[in-house]
């Protein structure tokens, strides 16, 4: 049975007039096709797209060779110190290519180098669209994952195992995401932020100095609604001091924004928000004194065995000191506190049991809402005017960032000094800033959606 071939041919035209053509496939059908004959199949496309980089990236590199070859200042012809190869890795395949070095001119007496690179490859070797997509998935799942979809759908050689799918990520975050944070943001208007703080503990790759390891989760929610996450390891106090400062910037907040920030009490949080925004509105989260709270309640109902009256009258007592927390009365809910408190050292001494632990509990909870009275609110107005009480949006962030990629059901284990990119990428993959800042680090990266239809169209 005869067969229907389709040849693919590659046209080539680098000056008016002058083309050349070169076969990159051969695809080859019966003629009574099956459905799964319809059109190309996966392999056909990888060697389809493999064949065609292999054409098109040496020629590029040859041409943007020679219009190196001239000095700008003077236009001498430069000499060449011959070639050096190089594999260069791509969506489509790897592709070696010969990179031509050339002598400086004479006339630049002042500059230390000798020779250069006619083509700069930027200190490596991986096209941007490769290291995109792999730092995009990376952040999304596990590495071994993504480095087995690439090589399933790509002809990627690149990137054959996870080691290697790590490594860029890594690279990704330290050389397109730090800089882009350090670098390009710009404060906007000053427009009331609220600023969310909580922390995540992650399973170390160093287990015999710690098992685990604490990474502070963030988020930033704009006047528009728009929202940015942030994260960053627990490090010393100015290190995580910088990464606060560092991440507030990229989100287009500093010092003089007005800003409220909500916080579970814990004292290292609150030193960060005093060094980064020190005139800001703080606000201890209702959900963790609530708790508390409840943790006492349930205390007071426990002795309820041994005596009723004592049970109900405990109850009665926090319930009216949760009534004045909530409603801004802190002086009346501290009296209620510390008069229980008193109450119950004084009838545990009948020996009631039950007495102890709701005693434990009550002072626990004072010396809570002690620690954190600066920053208790008015909450019943707070939620009557639609201002945030709680930190439940930074809860989830903490589920996006730190638990779903880190800890959950991807049983991984991180280097506190190495994890650092890998947080900026994931991010910023969240945020959906990845891509911006590919295009600010390789210009031209991607064109609007518009320009490129344009582009196939032509």
């Amino acid at each position: 049975m005869e067969k229907l071939v389709w040849r693919v041919k590659l046209v080539t035209e680098l000056q008016a007039g002058e083309t050349t053509e070169v076969e990159v496939a051969r695809i080859e059908r019966d003629q009574q096709a099956s459905l799964s004959d319809l059109g190309l199949r996966l392999a056909e496309a990888k060697q389809l797209t493999s064949a065609l980089q292999a054409e098109i990236i040496p020629t590029q590199v040859t041409i943007a060779d020679e219009h190196h070859c001239t000095c700008a200042a003077c236009g001498r012809r430069l000499s060449s110190k011959g070639h050096y190869t190089a594999t260069f890795r791509s969506l489509f395949g790897d592709v070696p290519i010969r990179i031509r070095r050339l002598l400086t001119c004479p006339c630049q007496n002042g500059c230390e180098a000798k020779s250069f690179a006619a083509f700069d490859l930027e200190a490596a070797t991986v096209a941007p669209e490769l290291a995109y997509v792999t730092a995009r998935y990376a952040a999304l799942a596990p590495f071994g994952k993504v480095a087995d979809l690439l090589s399933e759908l790509l002809p990627v050689s690149g990137a054959p195992n996870a080691g290697t799918v790590r490594n860029r990520t890594m690279r990704i975050g330290e050389a397109v995401v730090q800089p882009t944070v350090t670098t390009t943001a710009t404060p906007r208007p000053a427009e009331p932020v609220v600023v969310g703080l909580d922390g995540g503990y992650v399973r170390s790759r160093h287990r015999r100095d710690e098992r685990h390891f604490e990474v502070i989760a963030g988020k930033v929610i704009g006047a528009q609604c728009s929202q940015s996450r942030f994260a960053f390891a627990r490090n010393s106090p100015a290190i995580a001091s910088g990464a606060f400062k560092r991440a507030l910037v990229m989100a287009g907040v500093t010092a003089d924004t007005p800003a409220t920030v909500l916080c579970d009490g814990d004292a290292g949080l609150w030193r960060l928000q005093r060094e980064a925004l020190p005139n800001a509105t703080i606000v201890l989260d209702w959900w963790h004194a609530a708790v508390r709270f409840e943790h006492a309640l349930q205390a007071a109902r426990g002795i309820g065995a041994a005596d009723v009256h004592l049970a109900a009258e405990a109850v009665q007592g926090l319930k009216r000191a949760k009534w004045r927390l909530w409603h801004g009365r802190w002086p009346g809910c501290r009296r209620k506190l510390a008069a229980l408190c008193r109450w119950a050292r004084r009838t545990s001494t009948h020996g009631i049991a039950g007495i102890g632990r709701l005693e434990h509990h009550v002072s626990d909870l004072l010396a809570y809402l002690e620690r954190n009275q600066g920053a208790l609110a008015h909450y019943a107005a707070r939620r009557r005017n639609g201002e945030p009480i709680s930190t439940s949006f930074v809860e989830s962030a903490v589920n996006e960032i730190i638990a779903k990629r880190m800890n959950k059901k991807q049983q991984m284990r991180w280097n506190r000094a190495t994890v650092q990119p890998f947080l900026d990428v994931r991010t910023a993959v969240l945020n959906d800033t990845l891509e911006d800042a590919f295009c600010r680090r390789y210009p031209g990266f991607r064109l609007a959606n518009g320009n490129e239809i344009a582009a196939l169209a032509a």
